[in-house]
């Protein structure tokens, strides 16, 4: 493994551990500042973000292969990390039709988390990226 993938992969898991933070960051909040039901919402989105960003990792480090069948069939499964963010959100809907916000906001950590990893790279000391 060279030196930029090493690189990467800790990019990948300061995302993950933005997520996670937030994810147990947000449950109180809207449960204290709202209800419960909408901590329940956004700890499910939040689950299913990580379970997004798991699947995208997992898949995308096994596309990068020179078989052209293989990419093909990663890429393809990757449309189920769509499909999983569709499902929770239409299950979640449906039984839960007043905690949209929250479920999205919850459906939304892995922007937050890449969000704060460039933030942090934006303000990163030249040397520090050597």
């Amino acid at each position: 493994m060279n030196a930029a993938s090493g690189e990467g992969e800790d990019h990948l898991r300061r995302v993950t551990g933005a997520m996670v933070i937030l994810g147990l960051l947000g449950i109180p909040l809207w449960g204290f500042l709202r209800s419960w039901t909408a901590a329940l919402a956004f700890a499910v989105g939040a689950l299913a973000s990580l379970a997004f960003w798991t699947l995208h990792r997992l898949l995308t480090a096994r596309m990068l292969t020179p078989s052209v069948r293989r990419r093909w069939l990663y890429g393809f499964l990757s449309m189920g990390k769509l499909a999983l963010i569709a499902l929770v959100l239409r299950g979640m809907m449906g039984r839960y039709p007043a905690e949209a916000l929250p479920l999205a906001m919850g459906v939304l950590l892995f922007v937050a988390g890449i969000l704060l990893e460039a933030l942090r790279l934006a303000f990163q000391k030249p040397e520090d990226a050597a």
